[in-house]
């Protein structure tokens, strides 16, 4: 790809780069935007069995593979017809930006199916608000008509 503003990266191992996206999300999620060199490197070693089961549940591989393809930038080679996807920095960095929050999401999710709070939506702000379910709710009985 050529911009001559900045260098474009090319994924050799689109398997691997989903897996290793999905991992840093996950292992940085909830802390600051300053993480030291060092800390990404360790980052990047395999989760545990018991990180990766959490992981697979918060974010499946399927849904981050989509949302890197749909991010990347595809050549397409004229003779052989394959794929490849480039990214930029800006790229990666909506590539990360976007899987944190289907990971958000999904978490929401799963806390209003379990019933662990709830959740309307507020067309005043345009979006979904979230409270944690008080322990009465769970006793009371809903207003009929």
């Amino acid at each position: 790809m050529k911009d001559q503003n900045e260098p474009w990266f090319y994924i050799n191992d689109l398997e691997g780069f989903v897996d290793n996206s999905r991992q840093l999300v996950f292992k940085f999620f909830g802390q600051s935007n300053e993480i030291a060199d060092d800390s990404l490197t360790a980052s990047l070693a395999s989760l545990g069995d018991l990180d990766q089961e959490e992981l697979d549940k918060t974010i499946s591989h399927e849904e981050a593979t989509v949302i890197i393809k749909n991010r990347a930038k595809i050549q397409i080679n004229r003779k052989s017809k394959q794929k490849r996807y480039c990214i930029n920095d800006e790229i990666l960095q909506l590539i990360i930006e976007d899987l944190n929050s289907r990971m958000v999401s999904n978490i929401l999710t799963k806390l209003v199916v379990d019933g662990v709070i709830e959740s309307a939506f507020d067309t005043e702000k345009n979006d979904f608000i979230f409270w944690v379910k008080e322990e009465d709710d769970q006793n009371s009985k809903p207003e009929t008509d």
